[in-house]
């Protein structure tokens, strides 16, 4: 009986600790040569949670095999008008919470569209919108387990560095947003990393690295040791993954302390280029607002305005000067951003709302209480991942006083 009561505390003591918030992991196989994949999604609602009904949204154009639900829930599927289009939406409603885990399991196949591949490359990344999330949680902060196979002759890269790998099979883990899981396959990478401060590794697809691409990461390092002391200062970055797939279809900034850039002719001897570097690189810390409503301007105000900071502090003052000058040329007669309705306007609306007023605003706002305050402002902000305006304002408050607060909210309101 002692032996049992052993073996017993043993086995209790080497088990996972409970999970608080839900769990995805996502088993992906890929075919290259037809851009195709087949995907096994699974999320789990830890025991604590006591939510009846989950509802999953999932691109219309991938074909669903397979439902299966803990408890023997019965999914209702249907599609929905959700954010200007028609997803598929996997609802499935709980019996009464026996204080254990519930899980969804989906298996879908589908293809990804044109602007995530090339004939050396497939993105699985947060713009190939191949992952299901929670209506408007997409950006929703969750542990995850990201395990991709392929075939003979393709490699797997991602945010992270792998947990395991062998032949065909990697497997990847972290905490990122819902829709981030990022998995880049191609048959040859070319890598390098950072040479000082916290290890930046840049991940170039099916093409050899350039000079040009070797400038990118030493910029990389210049603009993360700024971050680091500035608006980073209470949370750093200890590592960080440029991953550039040639794909030619944007830039974008994940939660996983790495940035996707497909531009093949990137070259950040150019403002523009050094800027999108400087923007996506500051989103590890504003990209935590919802992208629905004028709360998206924590995450693409912010991380417009930390470009312009950094461009200031690089010593080009008139280049600092004149982006926010042409950024000010576009917002006269343009809507309020508080309560700002994205989808009352076309998309360049809202770019002159979120991006360009907002930006305006936050530069108005260090004008007032200096830069010393406003850095420190913007430090505890990134700190407590900040994610609704009222949020942002208290803060305000605590930092800068009740009038700059009320300040503030007057100009987002004018």
């Amino acid at each position: 009986m002692k032996y049992l009561l052993i073996l017993l505390l043993a086995a209790l003591g080497a088990a996972s600790p409970a999970r608080a918030t839900p769990f995805i992991e996502v088993d992906l196989q890929v075919t290259p040569a037809t851009h195709s994949f087949t995907c096994r999604y699974r999320f789990t609602l830890p025991a604590s949670d006591t939510t009846s009904v989950v509802r999953l949204n999932l691109n219309s154009r991938f074909k669903l095999q397979q439902v299966q639900a803990t408890q023997n829930a019965q999914p209702h599927i249907t599609p929905v008008a959700y954010a200007g289009y028609t997803p598929q939406q996997i609802q499935v409603r709980f019996g009464p919470n026996p204080r254990r885990s519930r899980s969804i399991e989906l298996v879908y196949t589908g293809s990804i569209s044109e602007n995530n591949y090339t004939d050396q490359v497939a993105l699985f990344s947060a713009h190939s919108e191949w992952l299901p999330f929670r209506p408007y949680q997409e950006y929703e902060v969750l542990p995850y387990q990201l395990t991709v196979q392929v075939p003979p002759g393709y490699q797997v890269r991602s945010t992270p560095q792998p947990d395991k790998q062998k032949a065909g099979r990697w497997t990847f883990s972290g905490t990122t947003s819902a829709i981030e899981f990022t998995a880049l396959v191609a048959e040859q990478f070319y890598q390098a990393v950072s040479a000082a401060g916290p290890p930046i590794t840049l991940v170039k697809a099916g093409v050899p690295l350039t000079r040009t691409d070797s400038v990118t990461l030493r910029q990389a390092e210049v603009i993360t040791a700024f971050y680091n002391r500035t608006i980073g200062r209470q949370d750093p970055i200890t590592r960080f993954t440029i991953l550039m797939p040639g794909n030619d279809s944007g830039a974008y900034g994940l939660l996983d302390n790495a940035t996707v850039i497909t531009y093949p002719d990137f070259d950040i001897a150019r403002t523009r280029e050094l800027l999108i570097l400087a923007h996506e690189i500051s989103h590890k810390w504003w990209g935590y607002g919802s992208f629905h409503d004028e709360t998206d301007w924590l995450n693409e105000a912010f991380a417009t305005y930390s470009s312009l900071l950094y461009l200031q502090a690089s010593g080009d003052e008139a280049g600092y000067e004149k982006e926010l000058d042409r950024l000010a040329q576009t917002t006269p007669g343009t809507p309020p951003l508080w309560g700002f309705d994205r989808y009352k306007h076309e998309y360049p609306m809202h770019r002159r709302v979120i991006y360009n007023k907002g930006t305006g605003i936050l530069h108005a706002l260090r004008t007032r209480i200096g830069t010393e305050q406003f850095l420190n402002l913007l430090a505890q902000s990134a700190a407590k991942k900040t994610s609704t305006t009222v949020e942002f304002l208290q803060l305000v408050e605590q930092v800068a006083g009740p009038e700059t607060s009320a300040w503030l909210l007057a100009e987002l309101k004018r």
